[in-house]
């Protein structure tokens, strides 16, 4: 009896280290999901859920704008999470004040509530920046154990327009260079690689990329077994009382029929997220 009862005690003890080293840690996942709006069906909005829903917060980019289907996307899936056992919030930003309607987007930002609250007047678009980027990033404040973590949700523009690429992430840099903030995350679709000299500001000055190039999006087909496009959705941190432990693209291709790459650009996304665990 007394063994079993020491077995017990140690299983209880090893149970509650866990449980105690899981609450510590936070996962941000960063995805750009691919015109996410009316045209989702549940089935998709489900499997996308399935795909995230061990995340703590959610940075979405890419979410519709041009119509209120975009928002709902984002509320169907803030409820389908919610019903695979963890309560979560969300927000949505106002669309971003690009130069037309069909660049302007929207971001989203999804949390577990067990984990984190919003604190400082809650999120918001960086409209400081407007003359600077085509999209202008989207900010929020979590806070976590007392500790809080400014999250700067991005998606760039496409290659070639009004505001080149290097001009956003320098203007972006510098906005961040500037805060006093502890714990910064920076993320989202960049369209440039961490390697472009575009970075080289923002990592001179502490910032460190989670992601040294890794192919982060699809083909449009599968080229002898070859599925993977560009490496430019990342994440970079700055963290003072927070630390990282580890970071990877959640590649849902993997396992999969190279063949349904095509199907699962539409389905899931043309893109990766970029998962970011902290402790």
């Amino acid at each position: 009896m007394q063994q079993i009862y020491r077995f017990r005690t140690i299983y209880t003890l090893l149970f509650l280290v866990f449980s105690l080293l899981a609450n510590a840690e936070i996962i941000i996942v960063s995805w750009n999901i691919k015109d996410f709006g009316k045209s989702r069906t549940d089935e998709e909005i489900t499997a996308i859920a399935q795909h995230i829903r061990h995340a703590d917060v959610l940075a979405i980019q890419e979410v519709v704008a041009k119509d209120p289907g975009g928002a709902k996307a984002v509320a169907r899936l803030a409820d389908q999470l919610n019903r695979m056992g963890s309560k979560w919030d969300y927000r949505i930003s106002d669309p971003t004040q690009s130069s037309s309607s069909q660049k302007s987007e929207r971001y989203a930002f999804l949390w577990k509530t067990s984990k984190l609250t919003v604190t400082g007047g809650g999120p918001r678009l960086l409209s400081e920046l407007t003359s600077h980027v085509e999209r202008e990033p989207y900010h929020i404040k979590l806070l976590h154990n007392g500790k809080i973590i400014d999250i700067v949700n991005y998606h760039a523009c496409t290659h070639r327009e009004t505001f080149p690429e290097r001009g956003e992430i320098t203007a972006i840099s510098q906005w961040l260079i500037n805060q006093n903030s502890k714990n910064v995350i920076w993320a989202g679709d960049m369209n440039l690689n961490r390697s472009d000299i575009a970075f080289q500001g923002i990592l001179s000055h502490g910032y460190i990329s989670v992601l040294n190039g890794e192919k982060t999006s699809l083909k449009r087909t599968c080229n002898n077994g070859n599925y993977l496009s560009k490496g430019e959705d990342n994440v970079l941190h700055k963290l003072n009382d927070l630390k990282f432990r580890r970071a990877r693209v959640l590649d849902f291709m993997a396992d999969r029929d190279c063949n349904l790459v095509s199907e699962l650009r539409d389905s899931y996304s043309d893109h990766f997220p970029v998962e970011v665990v902290l402790f």
